[in-house]
Order: structure tokens, then C-alpha cells, then sequence
């Protein structure tokens, strides 16, 4: 049995642990902050999705060629169904990895694997990541406006960086 003092190096040790990143880049505040801002936008994945790949094509409509929504403006896309589906996917694959890859580093690193192999094949990049996650983080927070903190803001920046990360 444990006496009082090692529960309170335990305690100190789970004070310095919340304010330092792990293995997923993240603080433990980073993750509470950015799990609790997620369970908000994931209730209306389909409209945060199309907006923000609307907005991400609209700052950058060059990369309209790396996808197959068909032809048509910027403007014109989002009342298209390929990209609300492409949409869907990508956030449903970022809730994921909020959801579940940020209490498992494991299965964040697999993931993040697996998107980088798919997305390699298309010639993605660190800096085409990058692009895409700016506009998230932009859109989110925009969207969060009334719950956003700097830890928020933080939280979002460690966790987009580490999925732009893996394509090092």
C-alpha cells in the first residue's frame, strides 16, 4: 500500500505532465480543450466539412486539380455531392483522430501512416497539409468563436502540425 507521500509526487508529476506535449504533440489541456471543441463541430460534421473545403478552395483554387468534383466555379461547389462527401470523410477522419488517436498514440501514429501512404500516391505534401489545415483551424476557431482560448487556439496549431508532420 502507497503512503501519503507518494500520492503527492504522483500529483506533481501529473501537474507537470498536463502542461508538457506528449507523444502526439499535445498537452493533456491541449486535448481537453481541443476534444471538448470537437464534440461541438461534430455535430454538424456535413455543413463544417463542405464549408471548409469551399473556403480552402476559394484561398487556394489551384488545388481544385487534385480532386475530380467535376467542373464548375469555386462558388458552384458547395451544392456539389463528391465534394460534401469528400468533405465528410476528412472530417470524420479528424474526429478520429481526436476522438480516439489522442489517449492513444499508437493509433494516432497508424493513422497518420495510413493517410500519408494514401495521400503520397496523389503527390501531397508537408506544405499542401499545411494549406489545408490552416483553413481548419481558421474555420473552427472562427466557428468556435465563443468558446475559443488560447489554449484552444494551441491545442488546434499542435494538433495540425502533427498531422502535417507525418508527411516529413
Amino acid at each position: 500500500m502507497s503512503g501519503p507521500g507518494s500520492l503527492v509526487g504522483s500529483d506533481e508529476e501529473e501537474q507537470t505532465n498536463y502542461h508538457t506535449p506528449d507523444e502526439t504533440g499535445l498537452t493533456k489541456s491541449q486535448k481537453v480543450a481541443l476534444i471538448a471543441a470537437w464534440s461541438i463541430v461534430k455535430k454538424d460534421l456535413v455543413t463544417h466539412g463542405r464549408n471548409i473545403f469551399v473556403m480552402f478552395f476559394e484561398e487556394y483554387p489551384q488545388y481544385l486539380d487534385y480532386f475530380d468534383f467535376g467542373s464548375g466555379s469555386v462558388g458552384e461547389l458547395g451544392e456539389n455531392r463528391s465534394l460534401h462527401a469528400h468533405a465528410l470523410n476528412v472530417m470524420n477522419f479528424i474526429g478520429t483522430l481526436i476522438d480516439y488517436g489522442l489517449n492513444d498514440p499508437a493509433l494516432l501514429k497508424c493513422s497518420l501512416g495510413k493517410l500519408v501512404r494514401n495521400h503520397r500516391k496523389r503527390n501531397v505534401t508537408k506544405e499542401d497539409v499545411g494549406a489545408v489545415g490552416g483553413v481548419i483551424m481558421r474555420y473552427c476557431l472562427k466557428a468556435l468563436e465563443q468558446h475559443k482560448t488560447k489554449t484552444l487556439e494551441e491545442a488546434f496549431g499542435a494538433f495540425l502540425g502533427t498531422v502535417a508532420a507525418a508527411f516529413e
